[in-house]
């Protein structure tokens, strides 16, 4: 009986529970089809009447409800920390380790993942340049898509570093290798070159761009250059030489630069050789050289003008020679040479001239023969002495000196009056002595002779005289 009760009560209350749900329902569709003129009163309430009847509720239901209540509640936590962490995994990234890599890798990392890079620069001599030094975000740690990511790189070496640079000369080539290697000098450079001379691996000059640098206080950032050679370079014989008498310059250098040869070329004098043309070649046509060799040939640079042999001209023929080439003709005393013949000239007879070269001037020297004293008395004064012995005697050679003393005479003053030599030839080196008047005498003044007449007596005079 108890549990038809307890079945009809919990029934009778489920169906009153769902007429409670479905009343406001229908009042709702009533409201709407009615339309809202008048609110009528609400009927007045009906209290129910007590009954006898007994009511039992199942005790499991309030435990049920609440854990439904609580996996709602849990389910919506899980719910919310899923999307947190989705949130969190999508707004941030795993940092790589970027030490010693290559900037390069970061920037295409950068790029993909949204994180701006921010990049600080740093000489380091251990890490290649453009590699990463340090990050200031751990490996494997996480940072959030906008942030920036600071990098150190390295540019390498420090190039004001000052080095002690080694003897290249005493060091082999595989040693200056290595110490370039170890001491990342960059900017040294080993050249191998070939020679003729110095044997291959041999140590052959080295330099500086910088022709004014201090080798003691090289640093890493200066150029430097070390030669060392590849031995004397070999090729093979098979280049066939022209004949190239008669061409041009022109043709025999375009020739040597299309086969690599060592062009040395002479100029000579030629009487029937055009200017430019070739005279003559040192290796004879058809033999065979190879490149690099050296190719000399005389070149023409048209007639010469030749200094003529003087010794066969006199003084006034030389005057009378016409010749392109300047000659100036001077005349000294000699005490071997005879008056008017040849002593020197100052450019070699025979000697070649080119008209474009502007020849020197040829100095030709006569004789004068001895120095001869003229008699100067009472036919020089003086003042005229300097002047006549500097160009009668010192500008020819001799050395022909005096002194004067003065004297009383009659003779107007300053007249050359007595000489110690005069009219005579004297040796080369003679010094004079020479009297001057002083003036300070009166002249003697002879009678005056009477006129001869013609009276008839002069005439009877001549007869007796005669």
């Amino acid at each position: 009986m108890s549990d038809f009760l307890s079945n009809f009560t919990n029934d009778n209350f489920d169906d009153q529970e769902k007429k409670k749900a479905k009343e406001p329902e229908k009042e709702v569709e009533e409201e709407q089809e009615v339309e809202p003129i008048e609110v009528p009163a609400p009927p007045p309430l009906i209290e129910s009447e007590p009954t006898d009847e007994h009511v039992e509720f199942d005790p499991t239901y309030r435990k049920r409800r609440q854990k439904k209540i609580l996996l709602f509640s849990l389910g919506g936590l899980v719910l919310l920390l899923g999307i947190f962490i989705a949130y969190y995994q999508f707004t941030r990234v795993k940092v790589p380790d970027f030490l010693k890599q290559e900037i390069a890798q970061a920037r295409e990392w950068s790029a993909e993942e949204g994180v701006p890079l921010k990049i600080e620069n740093t000489y380091d001599f251990d890490i290649a340049t453009n590699n990463v030094t340090k990050q200031d975000v751990k490996a494997g740690d996480k940072i959030k898509k906008g942030d920036t990511l600071t990098l150190t790189v390295s540019l390498g070496p420090d190039p004001e570093e000052q080095l002690s640079l080694p003897n290249f000369e005493a060091m082999t080539i595989e040693a200056a290798q290595d110490w370039i290697k170890e001491n990342k000098a960059e900017n040294v450079s080993v050249v191998q070159q070939y020679h003729d001379t110095i044997g291959k691996g041999q140590f052959i000059k080295q330099e500086a761009a910088d022709k004014e640098l201090n080798l003691q206080e090289y640093k890493r950032k200066d150029r430097f250059s070390v030669y060392y050679s590849r031995g004397k370079e070999n090729f093979e014989k098979n280049i066939e030489v022209p004949d190239f008498a008669n061409k041009t310059l022109t043709e025999v250098t375009d020739w040597a630069k299309k086969n690599e040869l060592k062009l040395v070329t002479e100029k000579v004098f030629s009487q029937s050789i055009a200017i430019d043309s070739v005279v003559s070649q040192s290796t004879a046509a058809g033999a065979k050289i190879a490149k690099q060799d050296e190719f000399k040939i005389q070149i023409s640079k048209g007639k010469p003008l030749v200094v003529p042999d003087y010794q066969n001209y006199t003084l006034e023929q030389a005057r009378e020679l016409s010749n392109k080439v300047t000659a100036v003709l001077k005349s000294v005393y000699s005490e071997t040479v005879p008056f008017g013949h040849f002593i020197s000239q100052n450019i070699a007879a025979g000697t070649e001239f080119d008209e474009k070269d502007n020849p020197p001037t040829i100095e030709v020297t006569y004789s004068e023969g001895r120095p001869y004293i003229k008699d100067l008395r009472d036919n020089a004064l003086e003042g005229d002495l300097p002047k006549l012995f500097f160009e009668t005697y010192s500008a020819k050679g001799a050395n022909i000196t005096y002194d004067v003393y003065y004297m009383d005479s009659d003779k107007p003053k300053g007249t050359v009056i007595e000489m110690s030599r005069y009219g005579e030839y004297v040796p080369m080196d003679t010094h004079l002595t020479i009297g001057i008047s002083l003036g300070n005498i009166q002249p003697v003044q002879e009678p005056v002779s009477q006129p001869v007449t013609d009276s008839p007596e002069p005439e009877m005079n001549e007869g007796v005289e005669e």
